[in-house]
Protein backbone atom coordinates (compact mmCIF):
# COMPACT_ATOMS: atom_id res chain seq x y z
CA UNK A 1 0.00 0.00 0.00
CA UNK A 2 1.69 3.07 -1.36
CA UNK A 3 -0.61 5.55 0.65
CA UNK A 4 -4.02 5.15 2.73
CA UNK A 5 -5.31 8.32 1.41
CA UNK A 6 -4.23 6.72 -2.61
CA UNK A 7 -5.59 3.84 -1.80
CA UNK A 8 -9.32 5.21 -0.17
CA UNK A 9 -9.31 7.48 -3.32
CA UNK A 10 -8.55 4.64 -5.74
CA UNK A 11 -11.66 2.57 -3.63
CA UNK A 12 -13.96 5.32 -3.88
CA UNK A 13 -13.13 5.65 -7.38
CA UNK A 14 -14.16 2.05 -7.87
CA UNK A 15 -17.22 2.26 -6.35
CA UNK A 16 -18.53 5.61 -7.61
CA UNK A 17 -17.51 5.21 -11.56
CA UNK A 18 -20.00 2.73 -12.32
CA UNK A 19 -22.83 4.24 -10.37
CA UNK A 20 -22.09 7.51 -12.16
CA UNK A 21 -22.34 5.71 -15.63
CA UNK A 22 -25.42 3.48 -14.51
CA UNK A 23 -26.75 6.98 -14.11
CA UNK A 24 -25.59 8.44 -17.43
CA UNK A 25 -26.61 5.35 -18.96
CA UNK A 26 -30.49 6.07 -17.77
CA UNK A 27 -30.51 9.88 -18.32
CA UNK A 28 -29.49 9.18 -21.99
CA UNK A 29 -32.72 6.88 -21.93
CA UNK A 30 -35.02 9.39 -20.58
CA UNK A 31 -33.10 11.91 -22.86
CA UNK A 32 -34.18 9.86 -25.98
CA UNK A 33 -37.85 8.67 -25.15
CA UNK A 34 -38.40 12.30 -24.00
CA UNK A 35 -36.68 13.53 -27.10
CA UNK A 36 -38.80 11.07 -29.76
CA UNK A 37 -42.13 12.09 -27.48
CA UNK A 38 -41.87 15.73 -27.88
CA UNK A 39 -41.03 15.25 -31.66
CA UNK A 40 -44.43 13.99 -32.03
CA UNK A 41 -45.91 17.02 -30.89
CA UNK A 42 -47.54 19.92 -32.95
CA UNK A 43 -45.48 22.92 -31.86
CA UNK A 44 -43.76 25.68 -33.44
CA UNK A 45 -41.53 25.95 -31.03
CA UNK A 46 -37.32 26.32 -32.73
CA UNK A 47 -35.52 24.59 -30.09
CA UNK A 48 -37.78 21.57 -30.95
CA UNK A 49 -38.09 21.00 -34.21
CA UNK A 50 -36.03 17.31 -35.01
CA UNK A 51 -34.73 14.71 -32.07
CA UNK A 52 -31.13 15.53 -31.67
CA UNK A 53 -31.52 18.66 -31.47
CA UNK A 54 -34.50 18.18 -28.68
CA UNK A 55 -32.47 15.86 -26.74
CA UNK A 56 -29.69 18.79 -26.88
CA UNK A 57 -32.29 20.85 -24.97
CA UNK A 58 -33.48 18.07 -22.54
CA UNK A 59 -29.66 17.62 -21.76
CA UNK A 60 -29.45 21.01 -21.29
CA UNK A 61 -32.32 21.29 -19.08
CA UNK A 62 -30.68 18.40 -16.98
CA UNK A 63 -27.64 20.30 -16.37
CA UNK A 64 -29.50 23.79 -16.01
CA UNK A 65 -27.66 25.45 -19.26
CA UNK A 66 -31.18 26.07 -20.39
CA UNK A 67 -32.03 29.92 -20.94
CA UNK A 68 -34.24 31.71 -18.96
CA UNK A 69 -36.00 32.72 -22.28
CA UNK A 70 -36.10 29.20 -23.39
CA UNK A 71 -38.41 28.29 -20.86
CA UNK A 72 -40.71 31.61 -21.44
CA UNK A 73 -41.35 30.35 -25.21
CA UNK A 74 -42.18 26.65 -23.37
CA UNK A 75 -45.83 29.13 -22.03
CA UNK A 76 -46.85 29.18 -26.11
CA UNK A 77 -47.16 24.90 -25.93
CA UNK A 78 -49.12 23.31 -23.30
CA UNK A 79 -48.46 20.11 -24.44
CA UNK A 80 -44.65 20.82 -24.83
CA UNK A 81 -44.30 22.96 -21.05
CA UNK A 82 -45.90 19.60 -19.48
CA UNK A 83 -43.74 17.29 -21.37
CA UNK A 84 -41.13 19.57 -20.35
CA UNK A 85 -42.03 19.16 -16.15
CA UNK A 86 -42.61 15.91 -16.39
CA UNK A 87 -39.38 15.56 -17.49
CA UNK A 88 -37.60 17.68 -15.07
CA UNK A 89 -39.47 15.67 -12.57
CA UNK A 90 -38.23 12.56 -13.63
CA UNK A 91 -34.97 13.19 -14.72
CA UNK A 92 -33.53 15.71 -12.35
CA UNK A 93 -35.23 15.21 -9.25
CA UNK A 94 -35.82 11.55 -9.64
CA UNK A 95 -32.90 10.36 -11.76
CA UNK A 96 -30.60 12.43 -9.00
CA UNK A 97 -31.67 11.40 -6.20
CA UNK A 98 -31.52 7.56 -7.07
CA UNK A 99 -27.95 8.44 -7.75
CA UNK A 100 -27.14 9.91 -4.35
CA UNK A 101 -29.34 6.68 -2.76
CA UNK A 102 -27.16 4.24 -4.38
CA UNK A 103 -23.71 6.12 -3.54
Amino acid sequence: VLSTRVSAYALVCVKVVPEVALYLFALSFFVIAFACAVSSLEQDGSNFQNIPMIGLQLFKMTFRMFSGDGYETLDDCPALLAAMFFFIITAVIFLTNLLIAQL
